[in-house]
């Protein structure tokens, strides 16, 4: 006799369990270690504090590779490297350098890849100060995911070190995404992963190498996620970039370590400092 179709798995998005398992849908894969590749691409813009000033500046573009494993019902670990590149706004070409308008000259840009392991548990919404809230909207055949994170820290990019690229003792940004899936696919036992679109937003400090030190203002990151069947949609200057100095970063990490740097660490163990520090002298 021939197989049937799998029973479907009726979503209830009160329950953890059901939240996670649509969460690694929409953003990964079921099968424990299958590899996942998205790509981001999205659209920097400046802003100065006074309200008058909003310039496009450059586009932004990411590739990830990622895996998931699951470890319980309510919690899955995902592995996943990234290159990320600054691109010219028409041309798409990395930049190795950017005009800077407001300091009128050119600065080189630094462009990186790292690795991200983090545990992903179904987060609800939690308390207004809460630094990461998720939420859950289902209409009719859409489910809409909304992700809203708040990062503080001490910025390990210090202005006595790096007066130009730094953004002064402490760093911040916020982001938001929305992910947006079908509930008929999400909730179809034989798919392990289903198409997802993601757009986000992004509110932080100036990148370090923008050189705008303390300067008052922001940047605003508006971006749209994609998983990729292949790497043709991937713009080919980008592509060939990425596989030029980051080959090592093309594919998922097969092994968990817990270990993460973000920009800012991988910046400040990485740039040659721009005061020298006496005391070692």
């Amino acid at each position: 006799g021939s197989a049937g179709a799998a029973a479907p798995r009726k979503l209830d998005f009160k329950n953890p369990s059901d939240l996670l398992y649509a969460q690694i849908k929409m953003d990964g894969d079921l099968r424990d270690h299958e590899q996942v590749v998205t790509w981001i691409k999205g659209i920097v813009y400046g802003i100065f504090e006074d309200g008058k000033t909003l310039s496009p500046m450059f586009s932004a573009s990411i590739l990830s590779f990622s895996r998931s494993y699951r470890v319980d019902d309510t919690t899955y670990r995902n592995m996943s490297n990234f290159v990320t590149a600054y691109l010219d706004l028409d041309t798409e070409e990395v930049l190795s350098e950017w005009w800077n308008p407001w300091l009128a000259r050119k600065v080189p840009v630094v462009n990186y890849a790292s690795t991200l392991h983090t545990e992903v548990k179904p987060m609800r919404a939690r308390l207004r100060d809460a630094k990461v809230r998720i939420e859950w909207l289902v209409n009719a055949n859409e489910v809409i995911r909304v992700t809203d994170a708040v990062l503080v820290k001490q910025n390990p990019i210090t202005p006595q070190k790096w007066p130009s690229a730094s953004v002064g003792p402490v760093y911040y940004k916020n982001q938001s995404a929305q992910c947006i899936a079908r509930l008929d696919e999400l909730e179809n036992t034989d798919l392990p992963s289903v198409s997802a679109v993601s757009i986000g937003q992004r509110h932080g400090p100036w990148y370090p190498w923008q050189q705008m030190g303390m300067r008052a203002g922001r940047t605003y990151r508006r971006d749209v996620s994609v998983k990729l069947a292949s790497l043709d949609r991937v713009p080919r200057g980008f592509l060939q970039y990425a596989e030029k100095h980051h080959s090592d970063f093309m594919s998922a990490p097969s092994v968990w370590t817990g270990a993460y740097k973000d920009p800012e660490t991988l910046w400040a163990e990485t740039m040659p400092a721009e005061v020298p520090d006496r005391a070692r002298e």
